[in-house]
């Protein structure tokens, strides 16, 4: 390209022209071509991982859902602990306060139904082993309350005011966070690893990596950005099938946040995500896992089932869906009732907290005192001048 114009030089002058292309050929490019030659490469790395997610928006979700503005969900959940587990989780929520009496292994069955909108409106009903908790927000009012201890807040987190009105925007939102932050961000250095195999299909690989701090075992509290942003730091290895962009499998790691691991993703014959399978090595995650996910005729998702194990705990779901177009947020409106106990957010999420510790009945029988623990802020003493 650089010495297309010679062409059209007189032939005469070929020869001479050709061995003066030959011997700076030969020699390297100098270096301000060869960082902007890389700069271009990893920008084509990074457009690259943009196209993979676009066919994941595309062939996952995309136009199905263009006017679905609701989901209903219904189904069931299975929380199981060890002993060992609940003694350390109820201990850490009170700073060493309260013990659960040697509880043995809690079990909590629970089913779920309720109601989730795009633009982040939602009513979820939770009965069973746990009791019955409820949950909405509608607009900027909602609260979370628990029937058996008559408690309730309305401290609760509000939808973003650019919430999407349908889940095809929904989806496309949650992959957009994705792209600005792998795309079209700087946190992360992006590389070409080399190309693999992927349950018998060859698969080109980008690497993305954002070190971070080693992992603290002592660290109990970490700041909510940290706890659902994890994803923003760490090393990410993406494998892709190269003829139609889907993923093929993902490795993620983040050591600050103790999360380790491996996802890979089958199809089904419309190439539509059926199942992600995980190898999880995250601490006290340490398991398999699964995401499954059925479809219906229209091409949207009828039911999702999961399940993620560690050392001394499982996690399952079975939820069934129902896609809405008309519904609105006027049909999921419910009320408190007035005798109800108003508690702030943090004394409320240290009760649900405890919940999800154990079934909640073992832990009474086993002396767990759930009015025990209280969180305060810590109030000084009075200096003389205030006196």
């Amino acid at each position: 390209m650089k010495y297309a114009t010679l062409l059209i030089l007189p032939i005469s002058m070929a020869l001479s022209v050709s061995l003066v292309a030959q011997q700076r050929a030969e020699a390297p490019p100098a270096p301000q071509s060869r960082a902007l030659q890389e700069a271009e490469e990893l920008r084509a790395l990074r457009a690259t991982f943009g196209d993979v997610l676009d066919t994941v928006n595309k062939s996952w979700f995309g136009a199905p859902y263009q006017q679905i503005r609701a989901v209903d969900l219904n189904g069931s959940l299975a929380i199981v602990f060890s002993e060992a587990a609940i003694n350390e989780r109820v201990s850490q929520l009170t700073q060493g306060q309260v013990r659960s009496a040697g509880a043995r292994s809690g079990q909590a069955f629970c089913n779920l139904t309720g109601t989730y909108f795009a633009n982040g409106d939602h009513l979820y009903n939770v009965s069973g082993d746990l009791g019955s908790l409820r949950f909405q927000r509608i607009g900027e009012r909602g609260f979370w309350f628990i029937r058996d201890q008559n408690v309730y807040t309305t401290s609760i987190d509000l939808a973003p005011v650019d919430a999407p009105a349908s889940f095809m925007g929904w989806f496309g939102s949650v992959l957009s966070d994705i792209k600005e932050v792998y795309v079209n961000g700087t946190t992360f250095r992006v590389s070409e690893g080399n190309e693999t195999n992927v349950k018998g299909k060859p698969a080109k690989r980008i690497i993305f990596n954002s070190p971070t701090a080693p992992y603290d075992p002592l660290m109990r509290e970490q700041a909510a950005s940290d706890t659902f942003f994890f994803w923003k730091k760490g090393r990410l290895e993406v494998s892709y099938d190269p003829s139609d962009n889907q993923p093929l499998r993902m490795a993620y790691s983040n050591s600050a946040q103790g999360v380790e691991a491996v996802m890979d993703f089958d199809y089904n014959s419309s190439g539509r995500i059926r199942q992600v399978t995980i190898n999880n090595n995250s601490k006290q995650w340490e398991g398999p896992g699964f995401v499954r996910a059925s479809y219906d005729a229209d091409g949207m998702i009828s039911a999702i089932a999961g399940e993620l194990t560690g050392k001394s705990h499982k996690v399952s779901f079975n939820l069934s869906t129902t896609w809405s177009r008309e519904k609105g947020a006027a049909s999921i409106q419910s009320i408190v009732p007035p005798i109800a106990v108003k508690l702030g957010r943090e004394d409320m999420e240290l009760r649900l907290a405890m919940l999800f510790a154990g079934n909640i009945g073992d832990l009474q029988r086993m002396g767990f005192n759930f009015m025990a623990p209280k969180i305060a802020p810590s109030i000084p003493a009075p200096t003389q001048a205030q006196r």
